[in-house]
């Protein structure tokens, strides 16, 4: 019926021929479905989870009667420090190249990745690091996913890194460590200053590579620096998982 009313309006209203008339219905018919067909898919596994099923999820309680060898609650903890850390992460963009999601190791060889997970030695694990969940990311204002994998994945970073002054050293000159490396320098977030006394101890060692500064200078991370290398130490999200979510009993050892 409606169709017919339309298809009338557009004859005689709108004194289309009726062949272009009914062109135009269909066209609208099309438009209509194609648009149902991006929709539905988005409201079902976006719209919906990210406005009734995330909020509503709550960190899970460890059980050590059931095996879990941690104690508290299964979340991510940031301190401050570390919270200022994640919105530089964003701000510079390192989400734009890294993620911070392991997949399943059922579905994906993400886990099987050398310098992915705790063990920074073999180039292929004796296991794979676990994947990612949601509560993961439960204590963070934004899950840094990511959108490419340009450089490796982060959720582990603190692995990988043995110090302060490794990370600063990269994020000053990539290249002097890994030639190859497409990753940008941050040096916005580093000082050239005059060496007072001994100098500082925050002082980077650039001495003898070519991105050394001039004699009687020295390259000190700013408090922003700090706080980003903070949180990138911080990233090691393969602590256990709570028996309560694994529906078993926990036999994974706690990270110390």
């Amino acid at each position: 019926m409606m169709r017919k009313s339309t298809l009338t309006f557009l004859k005689h209203r709108l004194k289309l021929p009726p062949a272009e008339a009914t062109v135009m219905i269909h066209f609208r018919s099309f438009v209509f479905k194609l648009l149902l067909t991006f929709a539905a898919p988005w409201l079902c596994l976006i719209a919906w989870p990210a406005l009734v099923q995330y909020p509503a999820i709550t960190p899970i309680a460890y059980d050590k009667d059931a095996g879990d060898e941690l104690d508290k609650a299964y979340s991510y903890p940031l301190s401050s420090v570390n919270s200022n850390g994640a919105a530089l992460y964003a701000q510079e963009g390192c989400v734009q190249c890294h993620t911070q999601m392991v997949r399943d190791p059922a579905t994906s060889i993400d886990g099987w990745k050398k310098n992915w997970g705790a063990n920074q030695e073999d180039a292929r694990p004796a296991s794979p690091a676990r994947a990612t969940t949601l509560r993961d990311y439960l204590s963070e204002q934004h899950a840094h996913l990511g959108n490419t994998r340009n450089g490796p994945d982060l959720s582990n970073a603190g692995y990988r890194f043995s110090s302060n002054a490794e990370v600063h050293m990269h994020l000053y000159a990539p290249f002097i460590k890994n030639p190859w490396s497409t990753a940008p320098s941050y040096k916005h977030l580093y000082n050239v200053q005059l060496i007072q006394g001994k100098g500082s101890a925050d002082a980077l060692p650039l001495r003898g590579t070519h991105h050394a500064p001039k004699s009687g200078y020295e390259v000190v991370p700013t408090e922003q620096a700090k706080q980003l290398v903070a949180y990138i130490r911080s990233l090691k999200r393969d602590y256990p998982l709570p028996s309560a979510l694994t529906g078993t009993v926990a036999t994974a050892s706690a990270k110390k």
